[in-house]
């Protein structure tokens, strides 16, 4: 899990303000909220949450990537208040691309089974 912050019922999570890095290029930024928005939905709550920098109406769901489960609005996060998320997310985002990029493009099944409509 990733992207849950501080309440007062758990002060042991962290603070959103205290991760912001107004010098993280945007163009990462940017990458890193486009993989967070494109997560699988994993469950949804009662009601929605608000960003705790701007009050912002942040969504109701958690979206996953079946590594990492994070809020709907973690992306908003990244992209407008430049909170920073760990490097290790970061590099596990890098491999998931590498891997994709990697994989071999076989079309035959696709083919195959097209033909059998």
């Amino acid at each position: 899990m990733l992207g849950f912050w501080v309440t007062p019922e758990d002060q042991t999570l962290p603070n959103p303000a205290d991760l912001v890095d107004d010098a993280w290029d945007e163009s990462e930024r940017q990458w890193v909220a486009e993989y967070l928005n494109r997560g699988q939905f994993a469950g949804g709550w009662m009601g929605s949450s608000r960003c705790r920098i701007c009050s912002r109406v942040n969504g109701y769901r958690d979206f996953t990537d079946g590594f990492y489960l994070w809020p709907e609005g973690l992306a908003h996060y990244v992209l407008d208040h430049a909170v920073r998320l760990p490097t290790e997310f970061f590099e596990h985002i890098s491999q998931r691309h590498e891997a994709l990029e990697e994989l071999e493009r076989d079309i035959s099944w696709w083919r195959q089974n097209a033909a059998n409509t």
